[in-house]
């Protein structure tokens, strides 16, 4: 007699491959809103140069000006449902991934407006020439930061493709304790301090993958990012009227610009070999 065949479903879930946290929220200028449809953002001008006093004995008042830069803020939206039927015949917990997709969504949204707003900068290293990053290269690149008056002060942030970022990790440099706190050849692609920059990587720069991938490098102050006070919101909940479980999650935020002097797109070979 033949045994008839049982199918054995697995209690948890596995999460499918893909951005699940924000890699770059913290690296902006960030601003909280109770209320508003946009936020401005106050860039004080550089300091005068010092002056003699005049020959009509006065001292020449300094001519400084400032800047306003409006960051305009978008509402978006992740919405999940899930029938009653579906969670009563479905595998796993269909309630928290319902939960797990819109947290993710959101937070993939928080970094794709702040990429959309690097990938508005006018300043191009090698007048965009597609690059294969050597370490001459990379202290380069960070020397013309420098030479727009861009603070050192540990605020630099240079955000690379898989790539870009694993060639970065064949650098002696990079991976010698002499130069480097982390140890990036045993922890992986985790954020590390290097040169006086944080670099990380990010799979969702554009042209990822291709001859012409966009990484960049900037200094916090350079970008701005304004977001309702809340954060994320969300809702979760059940409508028995429709027999439906559903969680949404929405946030209120832009992401722009606000020096262009400090920030340098850099685009980079994915296709070459190591």
């Amino acid at each position: 007699m033949a045994v008839p065949m049982q199918s054995l479903y697995r209690d948890e879930f596995v999460a499918s491959f893909e951005v699940r946290q924000s890699y770059l929220r913290d690296t902006v200028t960030s601003e909280a809103m109770v209320k508003g449809n946009s936020a401005i953002f106050l860039v004080t001008g550089q300091a005068d140069t010092m002056k003699e006093r005049g020959v009509d004995g006065l001292i020449p008042a300094a001519n400084e000006t400032d800047t306003q830069v409006t960051i305009n803020l978008k509402e978006m939206h992740h919405r999940a449902t899930q029938t009653g039927w579906d969670i009563f015949t479905g595998q796993s917990d269909r309630r928290r991934i319902l939960q797990e997709r819109g947290m993710k969504a959101a937070n993939k949204e928080i970094d794709q407006a702040i990429l959309t707003a690097l990938n508005a900068t006018t300043t191009n290293y090698a007048s965009g020439t597609a690059q294969t990053l050597t370490y001459g290269k990379l202290v380069d690149i960070l020397s013309d930061l420098y030479e727009n008056e861009v603070d050192n002060d540990g605020m630099i942030t240079c955000v690379w493709s898989p790539k870009a970022y694993a060639r970065i990790l064949t650098f002696a440099q990079a991976t010698s304790i002499d130069y480097v706190n982390a140890k990036p050849l045993v922890e992986g692609p985790q954020p590390f301090r290097f040169l006086g920059a944080q670099h990380i990587m990010h799979p969702k720069v554009p042209g990822v993958g291709t001859s012409t991938a966009k990484s960049y490098v900037y200094h916090k102050s350079a970008i701005g990012h304004a977001i309702d006070t809340a954060g994320i919101k969300t809702d979760i909940g059940y409508n028995g009227e429709h027999d439906y479980s559903y969680a949404r999650h929405s946030v209120y935020h832009g992401a722009k610009i606000l020096q262009n002097a400090g920030v340098i797109e850099v685009t980079v070979d994915d296709t070459a070999a190591f």
